[in-house]
């Protein structure tokens, strides 16, 4: 198991709740409804079981010095004072079990407007509900006024604290390792599912908490969308890229992708990835504390389209947190509600692309890294090798 690091836990959660607190303050709500997992652990440290299909299972009403109501679905009953390491927590509130919330709006809907009431609540700041309960809220309570607090919550989550750092710098380290093993094995003749689960066996046995995804494509599938495993080979010239997350210890993310080779790239391929490889490293050396994130969007495309290759086809990255995606969204003006200026202290993924195209079909190369914006530039945290260019 990996050895992760001592990190002041108090400190960290004091600070988040400081944080939240003062989000509060500025849109003037007493409590927050809360129903993404990382913001309720990021208000309440509380870890909601995570599966692909749960985000809306559980829910959390906080105060404002940080004391929380978490409706869950694994209680049968309500139950006072249900973690003693978490002492703010009061009450866990049972609720329809292992199944979309809206299929049960008149019971989810019964249970908030109880711990609401219960709260005495007259204005309360919300980061996701969908339209059901917000009209169903809003006609039982009529004498509380509900706001959207997801703007405020994201946008103070940006900068990380030191601990936070630690914890993103372990899980990218984690990750990082996972990757080199599964690069380290790759013969003829594996399936993308054999890549996958050597990445994913390094993960699990290093003690993360999660797999946010993992994706490997290869030859045909990738212009079609499908970044899904199917089962497919790996033949000699072959070049694939996986992409791999993680939550680590205490629900801090990792997103790392490669492209790897099966024996010789042909030389229009390895062409295309050195080129790849220098426009990262262009869009790196921008990035620093002041730089609106447009401007490293626009160098790496830049890089790529000066020297004949295709631009990427999506975002060029995101802030990494408690999501593997968050703030800031680092993309071309226009699709982007703010073209954010980066700060030190932010931790960032950066994921570059470009498509090579073969008599026998195009080839995608991609590669991705977690960074920490320091005062100096870019602090790369996944420290995994490129492979041959």
């Amino acid at each position: 198991m990996f050895e992760w690091p001592l990190v002041d836990w108090d400190a960290l959660r004091r600070t988040r709740r400081e944080r939240v607190a003062d989000v509060m303050r500025r849109l003037d709500v007493d409590h927050l409804l809360l129903t993404g997992h990382d913001n309720i652990r990021y208000a309440t440290d509380y870890r909601s079981m995570l599966v692909s299909d749960g985000f809306d299972w559980y829910a959390a009403v906080v105060d404002e010095v940080g004391e929380a109501t978490i409706f869950v679905p694994y209680v049968s009953e309500d139950v006072a004072a249900p973690q003693p390491d978490l002492p703010w927590v009061k009450a866990f509130v049972a609720t329809p079990s292992w199944t979309p919330s809206v299929t049960q709006e008149a019971i989810w809907l019964r249970l908030l407007v109880r711990e609401i009431r219960r709260a005495n609540a007259r204005r309360v700041g919300v980061d996701f509900l969908t339209f059901q309960f917000v009209d169903g809220l809003r006609k039982e309570l009529p004498g509380v006024e509900f706001v959207s607090a997801a703007q405020a919550l994201y946008d103070t989550r940006r900068v990380k604290t030191a601990n936070e750092v630690r914890l993103l710098e372990a899980a990218s380290t984690v990750n990082a390792l996972a990757i080199s093993a599964a690069l380290s094995r790759v013969v003829e003749g594996m399936t993308d599912f054999d890549v996958l689960a050597i990445a994913m066996e390094g993960l699990q046995r290093a003690g993360v908490e999660f797999l946010t995804h993992s994706v490997c494509v290869a030859r045909d599938d990738q212009l079609s969308g499908n970044w899904f495993a199917t089962g497919k080979r790996l033949w000699e010239g072959d070049a694939f890229f996986f992409d791999i997350g993680c939550y680590g210890v205490g629900g801090y993310a990792s997103d790392v992708c490669r492209t790897g080779f099966v024996g010789e790239p042909p030389a229009e391929v390895r062409k295309a990835y050195v080129a790849l490889l220098e426009a990262y490293r262009a869009g790196q050396a921008v990035a620093r504390p002041g730089v609106r994130v447009s401007a490293i969007d626009r160098t790496i495309n830049d890089a790529l389209r000066k020297q004949g290759w295709k631009e990427t086809p999506y975002s060029m990255g995101h802030g990494v947190g408690l999501r593997v995606c968050e703030l800031p969204i680092i993309y071309r003006p226009g699709m982007m509600t703010s073209d954010a200026v980066l700060e030190a202290g932010m931790v960032i993924a950066l994921e570059p692309e470009t498509t090579v195209v073969l008599p026998e079909g195009p080839v995608v190369l991609k590669v991705e890294d977690n960074f920490l914006v320091e005062r100096a530039g870019l602090r790369r945290l996944s420290m995994s090798g490129y492979g041959p260019s």
